[in-house]
């Protein structure tokens, strides 16, 4: 086939890969998924809909000394629990989590140091697989924060969290 041929590779090998990836390949990469119904009348409008596991991650609390002591902004420093992290690898190697990002506490003051910190207003979701959180935390320096409060903790509470800058995930966008 002719590799110009674009309409000959849209309506025919197209529509021919696409209907046997749905049915052969998503099943072996664990993901469902169905072609776009949008592809009776468009041929050019994207070619399928996945249904991928996923977990959320509700983030309201700034981590505002993260300057400090992790060397990430703090306006988009976020925490992924180390303990989620090995659990996902082994179980859900696929997932996508989604950090949903809301500061509502938008400054702190530390009565030690007398400092006050702040970060701006935000409300923001990003999304990644667990490759690109591992990305994004190497690309913090591997900086982890222990969890001073829960070294004896039995009750199930994650004892340490990797700290990163959550703009190294993808930003989801709501549609104009």
């Amino acid at each position: 086939m002719d590799n110009e041929d674009k309409l000959a590779w849209c309506e025919k090998y197209g529509d021919k890969t696409e209907n046997e990836f749905c049915i052969n390949r998503l099943f072996d990469i664990d993901v469902a998924g169905y072609m776009n119904p949008e592809k009776k009348h468009n041929k050019y409008a994207h070619d399928l809909f996945l249904v991928l596991k996923s977990d959320l991650k509700t983030i309201r609390t700034p981590l505002f000394k993260a300057q400090e002591l992790y060397g990430i902004d703090p306006q988009y420093a976020v925490t992924f629990n180390v303990k989620d992290a090995k659990r996902y690898q082994e179980l859900y190697p696929n997932i996508v989590v989604i950090f949903d990002v809301l500061w509502d506490e938008k400054s702190c003051s530390m009565n030690i140091s007398g400092k006050d910190y702040s970060v701006k207003p935000m409300h923001y979701t990003f999304a990644g697989f667990l490759g690109d959180i591992r990305n994004a935390v190497i690309a913090g320096g591997n900086k982890k924060i222990s969890y001073r409060n829960r070294v004896n903790d039995t009750a199930g509470n994650a004892k340490e969290s990797f700290v990163f800058d959550i703009r190294k995930l993808h930003l989801l966008r709501k549609r104009n």
